[in-house]
């Protein structure tokens, strides 16, 4: 059982005094103290071994108080220091009540502290993994304008490292004028944005202060996002608006025209008459051939397109088209031929792919000067069904290759548009071979000829 230091204070002093008091008591009885030999040598060395017992008895005491209570101090020293104290023999050799129960408070906060430690470090931890996860680049400043916390999106997408730890360095960087007192003094859900253009990229920037419980700022939050790929979609939507306007623009304004003209004219001639209606009928076709290749475009777009995979021959497929397309062919005087032997399968839409033949054929048959050779390959590979196509006509630019499905894109807009294209047939093509799980890629040299490859799956 432990004693209380009060009761061990009183303890040591009573058996002092009982001491004092027996020898003062035997020194008077037995004459060795009277007051003409009170300060003899013999009861001065006896008052000084009393005073040592003394500081025996009380430096013993004062020992067994202060040992748990350094060790304690000791223990709270390395809490300070950021360590973790081994706190299971802290209590060993409390001999005390006091300090026992001084010790057992501790314990119960180092608890605590402990707890509340680990809840910290693991939302923390998530919180860092949040940050690193997002596809945002999150710079936090403090008050004084040095990095709390960047993370890994942000280096990427402004291109710094550690050694940009302030804000002026990234501004400077960045090129951008930003006042930060202006920021920190923000209202709450106000931001500040700016615009990053790059030769590549487009960023979006907002800034916006972060507050502390007592809603005091205590810092700045920049928010780094790309929105390049948003930006390219808005300009291609902005562009895709005004290719249709233009391309619906010309046959609609011919319509109009020989329209009026016939209505005007009550005695037009009937050659000219119908010249006039052939026109009108040549021009509606477009409209009708660019509306519906927009409709099918759409459905590509919202996942609506009618695509029924099945196992079918396409090498007599392919024999169809090439007898159906002979006569256009040959009114170019092309030599159009089929290398390919019979019963190979594939596994796609057959209405689809009938429909990319004929389109890269037709288009061959377009861009190939009269008495061109145009050839297609069907070849079975190890994991792929492989269908070339291959003209000798006036190529592509290698600057238009990558271009080259993109919709409304034409090599030479005014000869396409008088052939007829729409400038979507390819795109179409690219579409239908992307919904049937296979690949297209094109190769050509201006003057010299195009070739289009295609890989589709093989019969399951």
């Amino acid at each position: 059982m432990k004693n209380t230091i009060k009761g061990a204070i009183v303890v040591a002093a009573s058996i002092i005094t009982i001491i004092v008091y027996v020898s003062l008591f035997l020194f008077i009885k037995f004459g060795l103290i009277t007051v003409d030999n009170f300060f003899s040598p013999i009861n001065i060395i006896w008052f000084l071994f009393l005073i040592i017992i003394s500081y025996i008895i009380f430096s013993f005491l004062s020992k067994e108080i202060t040992r748990p209570i350094n060790k304690l101090i000791r223990n709270m020293r390395g809490l300070l220091d950021g360590r973790v104290i081994e706190s299971k023999k802290i209590k060993e050799d409390v001999k005390f009540v006091e300090i026992d129960r001084l010790m057992d408070r501790y314990l119960s906060m180092l608890e605590l502290i402990k707890r509340n430690n680990l809840d910290l470090n693991s939302q923390q931890s998530k919180t860092e993994i949040i940050l690193e996860q997002m596809a945002d680049g999150v710079i936090a400043f403090s008050i004084t304008k040095d990095i709390v916390h960047m993370n890994l999106s942000a280096k990427e997408l402004l291109g710094i490292d550690e050694r940009f730890n302030t804000f002026e360095k990234i501004m400077i960087k960045l090129g951008i004028e930003v006042d930060f007192t202006q920021i920190m003094y923000l209202p709450k859900q106000k931001s500040e944005t700016c615009r990053l253009t790059t030769e590549d990229t487009v960023l979006n920037i907002a800034f916006r202060p972060f507050f502390n419980s007592g809603d005091i700022p205590v810092g700045v939050i920049m928010v780094i996002r790309d929105i390049t790929e948003r930006e390219k979609l808005d300009n291609m939507r902005k562009e895709f608006v005004a290719n249709v306007s233009h391309e619906l623009k010309t046959p609609l304004t011919s319509i109009k025209g020989y329209s009026e003209t016939m209505m005007m004219s009550d005695d037009l001639p009937k050659e000219t008459a119908h010249e006039f209606l052939s026109v009108i009928y040549k021009e509606a076709n477009r409209m009708d051939k660019l509306v519906h290749d927009l409709l099918q475009l759409s459905k590509f777009d919202y996942g609506k397109a009618s695509i029924k995979m099945d196992n079918f021959t396409i090498s007599e497929l392919a024999k169809n088209v090439i007898a159906k397309m002979q006569f256009t062919a040959s009114q170019k005087e092309h030599t159009l031929t089929g290398h390919f032997s019979s019963g190979i399968k594939v596994y796609a839409d057959k209405a689809s792919i009938e429909q990319v033949l004929v389109n890269i054929i037709s288009n061959s048959i377009k861009y190939t000067p009269d008495g061109g050779k145009i050839d297609l390959y069907i070849e079975e590979k190890e994991d792929s069904v492989e269908i070339r196509e291959i003209d000798n006509g006036m190529g592509i630019p290698e600057k238009d290759l990558k271009l080259i499905f993109e919709r409304f894109y034409r090599v030479d807009k005014a000869r396409s548009r008088q052939m007829g294209g729409t400038g979507l047939g390819l795109s179409i093509v690219k579409e239908i071979i992307a919904s049937n799980d296979g690949k297209i890629d094109i190769k050509s040299e201006v003057d010299k000829g195009t070739e289009i490859i295609i890989n589709l799956q093989k019969a399951k």
